[in-house]
């Protein structure tokens, strides 16, 4: 008998499954697919993977004004992929061979939950005491009014297969994939198109941060419209709701995923209500299965599906209760710049009526950005007392520099505990500590505010 199933082997199973091996507990993980699920071979690792083809193409495209002289400057979109597949490649057979060495049991086949103690994978039942759900989600596929081809509406999977680049593509939805993909084709030379069915760019993000990259959008000649949705397509003409038309070679899907519910004749005594339901432990409407990461819908990031991973383990050997928290889990948008929050939004505040003081520090007061012509941006800090409440980010490493504000309020720290830290000059961290004691207005690098 084993002491965890864990079915799916994405970033919240193979998480679980190499901590419960740690702890000395007996795993056998399924997995249907590939080894890293979602993230690793058709989300993250992928479309960073292509986002950093996209920045040397760009960054030697502007050589000349850095005094670097280049010439007949081009890029091969079919390397790009070929690239970004090889690196996922990599970091599979690494990840397999270091969950092998863990002595993890691998089981390569859809599993089935037979019953609360079995579960069933290439007509062998395996016996467990706990069954952990990690089997992520799928993108969205969506049928429109009108008459197109069906390879014309593409999701975020059927991306990265391409070998040529359309001419022109309209992206559904502004979240992190959409705009991630619209900051790549638009490095490539596509135009993009953005359609938000709500009322800005970015809709889970702070005002400040949505205004500031519609601005960089439109600079960069993508042209969004937000508050619209399509209502037909007939070949490659598109026609949206408010009244425009454009052509597009290609629709991408950027916008929602759906969860697998399919997970064998137990599925009917889960519930299930769009996403796997739990408690506050992970712990299904069934006393030994548990479910993290997509499918529980809390929190639909590698990342958070990694951090459940690890305390909902603990919580099985030891009963130590998860103190998994939504409002230190940042969020990460990669590209040029980088854009990451933390916590709660000023218009979040405002709602819920909590007093806050703001700082608003530019990137472009940073040395370091000067020097590497980086200066757009900005550091957002929300705090109340000596507490952060919200960060918002949009800079070069604005990835890396989200952490330093995560930790802080992870731990309950104060905002003393910046000021009492030494930052190195000329870096962009010293952003963090300047938007703190911004705060009280007594940044060094921008000038006071309702000065005397």
């Amino acid at each position: 008998m084993f002491d965890i199933g864990i079915i799916g082997a994405g970033p919240a199973g193979y998480a679980a499954a190499i901590r419960a091996s740690q702890k000395g507990l007996k795993v056998v993980l399924f997995e249907k697919d590939l080894i890293g699920g979602t993230c690793l071979n058709r989300g993250c690792i992928p479309t960073k993977t292509i986002l950093h083809s996209c920045k040397i193409f760009q960054d030697i495209s502007n050589a000349s004004k850095y005094g670097v002289e280049a010439e007949n400057i081009s890029f091969n979109f079919e390397k790009i992929q070929e690239r970004q597949k090889t690196v996922s490649e990599k970091i599979r057979k690494s990840l397999t061979n270091l969950i092998k060495n863990y002595g993890i049991t691998v089981v390569e086949a859809k599993a089935e939950i037979e019953d609360k103690n079995i579960i069933k994978a290439n007509n062998e039942s395996y016996e467990v005491k706990n069954i952990v759900i990690a089997a992520g989600s799928k993108p969205n596929r969506i049928k429109f009014n009108g008459n197109y081809n069906d390879n014309y509406v593409l999701t975020s999977d059927d991306i990265l297969n391409m070998t040529t680049l359309p001419q022109s593509i309209a992206i559904v939805g502004s979240g992190a994939i959409g705009i991630e993909w619209a900051r790549i084709f638009s490095a490539l030379k596509v135009k993009v198109y953005i359609i938000e069915l709500m009322d800005k760019l970015l809709p889970s993000s702070d005002n400040e941060v949505s205004e500031r990259i519609s601005r960089i959008f439109k600079r960069n000649r993508i042209e969004f419209y937000t508050s619209t949705t399509i209502e037909e397509i007939q070949g490659n003409k598109i026609k949206l709701s408010n009244s425009k038309e454009i052509e597009a070679e290609n629709i991408l899907l950027g916008a929602g995923r759906r969860i697998e519910t399919n997970f064998g004749s137990m599925s009917k005594e889960l519930k299930i209500e769009r996403r796997v339901s739990v408690d506050s432990n992970f712990k299904t409407n069934i006393d030994n299965i548990y479910a993290i990461g997509d499918v529980n819908g809390i929190s639909m990031l590698a990342h958070s599906a990694m951090k459940q991973a690890e305390e909902l383990i603990d919580y099985i050997i030891y009963k130590k209760e998860p103190k998994f928290n939504m409002e230190t889990v940042p969020a990460v948008i990669y590209g040029s710049p980088e854009i990451a929050w933390i916590g709660k939004t000023e218009q979040e505040l405002i709602k819920e009526n909590i007093n806050y003081k703001k700082s608003f520090f530019p990137v472009a007061a940073l040395g370091k950005a000067y020097a590497d012509d980086n200066i757009e941006g900005f550091i957002k800090i929300l705090s109340n007392k000596d507490k952060i409440l919200g960060a918002h980010i949009i800079s070069e490493e604005a990835s890396s520099l989200i952490h330093q504000i995560a930790i802080v309020m992870s731990n309950n720290l104060s905002v003393e505990t910046i000021h009492n830290t030494i930052f190195a000059h000329p870096t962009y961290s010293e952003g963090i500590y300047e938007s703190i004691l911004a705060l009280d207005n007594m940044a060094i690098h921008i000038p006071q505010l309702n000065k005397g």
